[in-house]
């Protein structure tokens, strides 16, 4: 930054330093046939005119500033230009003479005013030649600087020559200026970057090239002639004087070419334009796939993209799910329009195995009788996802103007990039839906692991194990363990209805019911009946929990149980099995008296060894590859084979044959086990 003021201020200094010699030649040699005086005028001047010229430029790169805006600029330039030769004629000749008949102090006055005079028409000079090397470099194929440098080497030449070689043959002079003008025409042609401008582009340069290339004309005859302008401008340098001709020559000559081939581009103007418009939206597209994340914005921006594709003048988006279809999004047309058009199209059959875009005229239908506004031709384009059709595209045309096949190619080819950009979209929702449900997971597992127990307590009378093996997805099985009475131990083992974290909160609620329940309850029947009534307010009508509560009375070796719905309890006594399954329903199927009176108690009186089995139904409901179930018989059979271990070896080869059974496959349920083994006499 600091290197580029720098370099600002030394053209800067140049320019003011050049004007000043300039000044000081004029004011003390003004007048002067002294070649040397002459020739050293045409060198400051052409110092000036560089330093100006460089100054231009930078600020044109840094500025950024577009071909149409030079082009203004450059009018703009030389109507103030010609204005001032105006103003000039009118007003400053009288002037200058009366300042310098009365008081010879007053010939500085008409210097400094000629010198400003000059820098005017120096800095419009370097001003039209700088957008005119501009406008000759770009968007060239090769880059083939020699003819303009040869431009300015003769442009030079032909300017110092008349001072130089005044005194000698004029042909050196003219021999120059014809060269230069043969490379002035050299270099207007080849123009290239109009192309890339836009149909109303081209409209704006072909007025703004006829308005430069008269102000040009009517300058060149103000300066050829005997005029003040002339007179001013050969004061301070005959060089500059036919500099400037020559810059205004190269204007008419540039900006009269520019003007037949805006001409001769205006007829394929619309369709370059919808062809820079094709690529533009497709490139636009191919950057949205992977920005735009919400499918709504998506279609919308699909369905406008479509619409300027085309050059249609309305669009809409349908999405097809299963055989309906949904209007997902529309632009410049009603609902009813697009309502019955999509009847027509859609259901006629025509679009069934449509596999690239089609056009469809709309003339001599009854659907066009039956529009508000007067769509003439349709184009319709499927959008395919793995040769599935999820969609079309469909752009409309009204007023009697039909679809062209080349417009079906680019709307077929865009379909393209939105089936991939609204698969994407689809993909990025399931994947966040995904990542939003296994966070949830994460909690509902975190949930129940804190919410069962740490340990299996530690009983002289009783052997406890408890195995839970949670599924990939929280089924909502639990259990608890409760010793705090005295020589009574209790428990219970149920599963919550439902999966993930709706089922961790019914889990969390159902435990602390049960806790508090425990404590000033001692029935198995009561207590779950007690629960049933506190679920009431709160368990949503769809969720329901199945549960066993049973308590053991270790002085009297009495085992009670009650059962809402589970799974029935197992006893195995001197290697006999034995299944209980009292009467009763799941909490929260039914808040009525007929619960209470459907919940059956069941009171066993133990002996020793006696092993008891509980379990959930994710034990029973393993399934295999050929989607077989473990079921009761497997199970049973499992238990009987090594009943006669201790309860930590009967669990072990129990999940040992369930993992055996089901092998490798998706466990889909929690499994909760609890064996108790009764070791008191």
């Amino acid at each position: 930054m600091y290197l580029y003021r720098l370099h600002k201020n030394i053209h800067l200094t140049i320019s003011l330093l050049s004007l000043l010699l300039l000044f000081a030649v004029i004011t003390f040699w003004g007048g002067s046939n002294s070649k040397l005086i002459l020739f050293t005028q045409d060198i400051v001047t052409l110092i000036l005119l560089f330093s100006l010229t460089v100054q231009i430029k930078e600020y044109i790169r840094k500025n950024k500033i577009s071909f149409l805006s030079l082009t203004f600029a450059v009018a703009s330039l030389l109507g103030i230009l010609l204005m001032t030769i105006w103003f000039a004629q009118m007003f400053m000749d009288q002037l200058i003479q009366k300042l310098n008949s009365e008081i010879s102090i007053f010939s500085f006055t008409s210097n400094l005013i000629g010198t400003v005079y000059l820098f005017l028409f120096a800095f419009g000079t370097a001003a039209v030649f700088v957008v005119l090397k501009e406008f000759y470099f770009s968007r060239r194929t090769k880059f083939n600087p020699i003819y303009f440098r040869l431009l300015i080497i003769f442009g030079i030449l032909s300017a110092v020559s008349f001072t130089l070689f005044k005194d000698f043959n004029e042909s050196i002079s003219i021999g120059f200026m014809v060269v230069t003008i043969l490379l002035i025409i050299q270099n207007s042609l080849g123009i290239s970057w109009i192309a890339f401008l836009t149909k109303r582009e081209k409209y704006k340069l072909l007025i703004i090239s006829v308005v430069i290339t008269i102000l040009a004309s009517v300058l060149i005859g103000y300066t050829s002639s005997e005029t003040l302008h002339a007179k001013t401008l050969m004061t301070y340098s005959i060089g500059f004087y036919k500099l400037s001709v020559l810059v205004l020559t190269y204007a008419i000559i540039y900006f009269g070419v520019l003007l037949f081939t805006v001409l001769f581009h205006l007829p394929t103007a619309e369709a370059f334009d919808r062809k820079a418009e094709e690529v533009s939206s497709l490139h636009l597209f191919s950057s949205l796939i992977n920005q735009v994340l919400d499918f709504d914005e998506l279609a919308d921006t699909i369905t406008d993209l479509t619409r300027k594709v085309s050059g249609a003048d309305a669009s809409w988006f349908v999405l097809k799910n299963n055989s309906d279809f949904h209007t997902i999004s529309q632009k410049n047309i009603s609902a009813n329009d697009v309502d019955a058009i999509n009847n027509y199209l859609l259901h006629s059959g025509d679009c069934k195995s449509l596999n690239k875009a089609k056009i469809c005229s709309l003339e001599k239908t009854i659907v066009k009788n039956s529009l508000s506004e007067q769509f003439s031709s349709v184009i319709i384009a499927p959008l395919r996802t793995q040769s599935e059709i999820k969609g079309y595209l469909i752009a409309a045309r009204k007023s009697g103007l039909l679809f062209f096949e080349d417009e079906a190619k680019a709307i077929n080819a865009f379909s393209d990039y939105a089936s991939i950009a609204l698969e994407n979209s689809r993909l990025l929702k399931e994947s966040i839906e995904k990542e939003r449900l296994e966070k949830e997971l994460d909690v509902a597992r975190e949930m129940q692991k804190k919410l069962l127990p740490a340990s299996d307590p530690d009983l002289k009378e009783i052997q406890i194990c408890s195995v839970f093996i949670p599924a990939f997805e929280v089924g909502g099985d639990f259990y608890d363990f409760y010793t705090d009475k005295k020589e009574e131990f209790s428990f219970v083992i149920g599963d919550v209805a439902g999966k993930g974290i709706s089922a961790a909160f019914v889990m969390a609620e159902v435990k602390g019911i049960f806790e508090s329940l425990t404590k000033i309850l001692s029935s198995p029947k009561e207590i779950l009946f007690k629960a049933n009534q506190i679920l009431a307010r709160t368990l949503h009508r769809k969720n329901f929990v199945s549960a066993l509560y049973g308590k053991i009375n270790i002085a009297r070796s009495e085992f009670e149980f009650a059962r809402a719905g589970h799974c029935p309890a197992i006893l195995i006594r001197d290697g006999e099995l034995f299944t209980y399954q009292p009467k009763g329903l799941a909490l929260g199927l039914d808040f009525t008296e007929s619960f209470s009176d459907n919940l059956e108690e069941v009171k066993i009186t133990l002996e020793k060894n006696d092993t008891l089995i509980f379990y959930t139904d994710g034990i029973t409901e393993s399934k295999n590859k050929f989607n077989e179930d473990f079921g009761e018989s497997r199970f049973i059979d499992a238990i009987k084979t090594h009943s006669h271990k201790n309860v930590n070896q009967i669990a072990q080869e129990i999940i040992s044959q369930i993992s055996l059974f089901t092998n490798d496959s998706t466990q889909y349920d929690d499994i909760t086990l609890l064996i108790l083994r009764w070791n008191k006499n």
